[in-house]
């Protein structure tokens, strides 16, 4: 079973814990009391679950996640050009896996906590190829 380690932004460890392969991203996070922004319950609509991947980088990413991080850039949103920002709404865990969130309820205020979140990725998944750089550990 992969292990899913959480850290914060300087590295520290925060949680560790495995997950069954295949497990989405952000449902593994919220079941294992993960502080994470969801709103729009993990449809790849809002970005507010992005998570960095420090290792691990998925090889694959869905076709929505990159049509959403495409508008975000155009927008003037430069955090989303990143080769290791994902929506963890759109990640399914296959090998271990270490990431930290972009967005944590103590560092945003929201109307909504956000809903619940589907057990699989929605929308259905068109997965794309995503190069991870040799820099980035590719």
């Amino acid at each position: 079973m992969p292990k899913v380690t959480v850290v914060d932004f300087m590295g520290e460890i925060q949680k560790e814990f495995t997950v069954e392969s295949g497990t989405k991203l952000l449902k593994a996070l919220i079941d294992h009391e993960v502080e994470i922004v969801h709103t729009c319950g993990g449809n790849a609509k809002c970005t507010t679950c992005r998570v960095t991947i420090h290792k691990g980088v998925p090889t694959k990413k869905t076709q929505a996640q990159q049509e959403r991080f495409e508008r975000a850039i155009k927008s003037g949103q430069p955090q989303f050009d990143h080769p290791a920002v994902f929506l963890s709404c759109q990640v399914v865990v296959e090998n271990d896996i270490t990431v930290s969130a972009s967005e944590t309820f103590n560092s945003v205020i929201h109307d909504s906590l956000g809903k619940d979140t589907e057990d699989k990725v929605t929308p259905d998944p068109v997965w794309l190829d995503h190069e991870v750089p040799d820099w980035w550990g590719g």
